[in-house]
């Protein structure tokens, strides 16, 4: 029996190395779709690749891409502040945790800027990148910020003769996962857990939810940005943008389960998972079904005819019977959703089971 899986493995694997000649069967075929993710998972999980699926080991992006990165970097520091009722000034002592920082470390360095105490970055997948581009990023956010903030990030990184982290300051941790991480990272340390982009690449994200309440102190406060879309599997090929929704469990992991593909938790699950923690929680809506761009105003409740439209729905109920039954269950609000925010507060007391 385990012949025959290794063998189906490796035929998966084989289409995914082939991908260019049989793409264009893809936009007619979901089997394709579904074959060629599994192969290239199947690659990670016998560790021929060890990066994400899409990204690589060290990347060299041109310089003309600084300005747009300076700003996207700065909006997103400025949403954790919002999000999570913080002005600048509340940032200084403290400690700030941002998970899958990716390829920069761009908004742990804002926090830094600002007076946190500590930064600290960690990816399963990427190290902390240090080529040109990164000196030249940082150089910029640099020379964005005032004199007093200046100094605050020059404790924080240096940037020459070679990037470097101040270990008093700032840390980065690769390739583990956060629950390995505890003891490394301090339990009961944080006063902020970020990220953006993250969480529905993490298979089983209740165990990195239950790792973050061991890290927040008590009234700490998570702030996460989390797509629900199925980055574009069968959605760039024409398919329904809730096809990924409709594969069966036992193939869908081995999809997603090694490659940072999405992990198919919707806006319920979340809910849920706030409440069982016992932590104070608000959910905001941020994107909907059908649309490639942000509500112009997050939303903690969608409104009908405002935010979402009849044709919106009509796609919900195209593909509702095909849905597997937990999707199929879900309310029409729940599965428009495409992206949200997430803000949990840990209780200052001990009512809560972390």
């Amino acid at each position: 029996m385990r012949k025959k899986v290794l063998i189906g493995l490796a035929f998966m694997a084989a289409i995914a190395v082939s991908y260019p000649i049989w793409k264009p069967f893809a936009k007619r075929s979901k089997w394709f779709v579904i074959a060629s993710n599994v192969g290239l998972d199947s690659l990670r999980r016998f560790g021929l690749s060890s990066e994400q699926i899409g990204q690589d080991a060290v990347i060299s992006l041109p310089e003309s891409q600084i300005p747009e990165e300076v700003k996207k970097i700065r909006d997103i520091y400025a949403q954790y502040l919002r999000y999570s009722g913080w002005s600048p000034t509340a940032v200084a002592g403290k400690r700030i945790l941002e998970l899958g920082p990716g390829f920069t470390i761009g908004v742990p360095l804002m926090f830094a800027a600002d007076g946190a105490s500590l930064v600290a970055g960690l990816d399963k997948f990427v190290r902390l990148q240090d080529g040109p581009y990164f000196v030249a990023l940082y150089s910029r956010i640099r020379e964005t910020l005032s004199n007093e903030q200046r100094a605050a990030f020059d404790r924080t990184i240096s940037l020459r003769p070679k990037l470097s982290l101040n270990p008093q300051f700032a840390t980065y941790i690769d390739h583990k996962e956060l629950a390995d991480s505890l003891q490394q990272l301090g339990p009961g340390s944080f006063d902020m857990i970020v990220s953006n982009a993250v969480i529905e690449e993490i298979y089983d994200p209740t165990s990195v939810f239950e790792a973050q309440g061991k890290l927040l102190r008590p009234g700490g406060v998570m702030v996460h940005r989390i797509d629900l879309r199925d980055y574009g599997m069968f959605s760039k090929y024409g398919f329904h943008p809730l096809e990924f929704l409709t594969v069966p469990d036992w193939i869908y992991r081995r999809m997603v389960e090694g490659s940072g593909q999405p992990n198919r938790r919707l806006i319920d699950y979340y809910r849920e998972l706030g409440a069982r923690m016992g932590y104070e929680t608000e959910i905001y809506a941020t994107k909907v079904v059908g649309s490639d761009t942000d509500l112009p105003e997050p939303r903690r409740e969608l409104r009908p005819g405002i935010d979402y439209s009849a044709p919106q729905l009509k796609m919900i109920t195209d593909i509702r019977p095909r849905l597997l039954e937990r999707y199929r269950k879900l309310s029409d609000e729940d599965l428009v959703v495409q992206s949200m925010v997430l803000v949990a507060r840990k209780p200052l007391t001990r009512a809560s089971a972390n």
